[in-house]
């Protein structure tokens, strides 16, 4: 029976050694073609460390010296802090070497005196246990309380993973405490729960790994979604995202056309990185101003786009009134001087016809621009009198 287990148990962890070869390999491959995915490398280190680990326990013999059963040890619990480093690296963007360094140093600190001591097999693998539960719950739970500031779905089976091995471990803990030490025990290979605590760590570490690979292409496929619908510029949406975004179905709702004033003059004299900064200031207050809930995207140039939900046109005209009114008390630092700027904005009613509507705001812009500029006007007031 025991010779029928230690084979089980050595298989395991040639087993452990192969998987985690294959997966540091595939990470390291995903990280040469996405070497923006902070924390893929440290994650492929982390599988390196614990498959060397896997390996150096298989080679272990009764003979073996004390010196390279802390060695092979020390690697897997190094790669499981590793695990940690890797996830905050990639929710922070943390170089926390010391999340992988301190715990690995405190482990060998502990197991180097037990095996000193001559302590029995089993403490000395409800150590190894208790040290690996309690990195991989840290590990799982810095995945999960990522989800507060990017909740990628792929964050929840990731973090599961990682509770799921933690779980493993600590019944191996309470198994290797309640179980009395082997007696006359000829084999290295002695596991309380007859490996199956390793082969649920073996399941895990494919698991974790593979959610992993999916938090970052995740992570990467919103990154290319929001450069393909926000300005670089002014960072605010772009005309594409407006005309997909905005005819939305929903209430009531108003559209304003914003422009900037005597734009190419502002060019003119404070070159074009005057201009940008222009925009750029223009985009700041303009978030300031109008709703969390109020969409407002560059249309093109120095053309804004804003569509008001749950909002009339008279709410809109003082909306619009009170934005403009704020663009004429910026003040923009352009090396040493001040540039001003004014603006003028178009309001019009939207009827779930957003093209109709932009069209409608619009003419209104331009018949503010036509009247003298710096002041909004409503597609339907007729007798194009001025707001203010």
């Amino acid at each position: 029976m025991k010779l029928s287990m230690s084979v089980d148990i050595l298989t395991l962890y040639l087993l452990n050694f192969l998987v985690g070869l294959v997966m540091a390999g595939i990470c390291f491959f995903s990280w040469i073609h996405q070497r923006d995915i902070l924390g893929l490398r440290g994650w492929s280190a982390a599988l390196l460390l614990g498959s060397l680990g896997s390996l150096e326990l298989s080679l272990r013999t009764t003979s073996s010296p004390l010196l390279l059963v802390l060695m092979a040890n020390s690697l897997v619990v190094a790669g499981y802090a590793s695990v940690w480093m890797s996830v905050r690296r990639f929710n922070s963007g943390e170089r926390g070497v010391r999340h992988a360094v301190v715990p690995t140093a405190v482990f060998v600190v502990i197991y180097g005196v037990a095996l000193a001591a001559g302590t029995d097999v089993n403490v000395r693998v409800a150590i190894c246990s208790l040290v690996l539960a309690i990195l991989s719950l840290l590990a799982g739970r810095e995945v999960f309380r990522g989800r507060i500031g990017e909740p990628l779905k792929s964050r929840i089976p990731t973090a599961l993973a990682l509770l799921l091995m933690a779980l493993a471990m600590v019944v191996r803990t309470i198994f290797s405490l309640v179980e009395d030490p082997p007696v006359g025990e000829t084999t290295p290979f002695y596991d309380p729960t007859l490996g199956i605590s390793l082969l649920v760590n073996t399941i895990c570490v494919v698991a974790m790994t593979l959610g992993f690979l999916m938090m970052a292409n995740e992570r990467l496929r919103h990154h290319y979604e929001k450069l393909a619908s926000t300005d670089q510029l002014t960072n605010l949406p772009n005309r594409r995202f407006l005309l997909a975004q905005g005819a939305r179905p929903g209430g009531r709702a108003c559209v304003l056309m914003i422009d900037l004033d005597h734009f190419s003059e502002v060019n003119r004299t404070f070159g074009h990185a005057g201009g940008d900064q222009a925009l750029i200031a223009f985009a700041v207050l303009a978030r300031q101003q109008l709703r969390p809930t109020d969409l407002i995207a560059r249309y093109g140039g120095e053309e804004f786009c804003a569509v008001l939900r749950d909002t009339d046109e008279a709410e809109a005209l003082q909306v619009a009134e009170r934005l403009r009114a704020a663009v004429t008390e910026l003040s923009i630092g352009v090396d040493g001087r001040v540039l001003r700027i004014t603006t003028s904005i178009g309001v019009a009613q939207l009827d779930g016809d957003l093209g109709a509507a932009m069209h409608r705001a619009d003419v209104a812009l331009y018949r503010a621009k036509a009247l003298g500029r710096n002041q909004v006007r409503s597609a339907d007031d007729a007798t194009s009198s001025a707001v203010r």
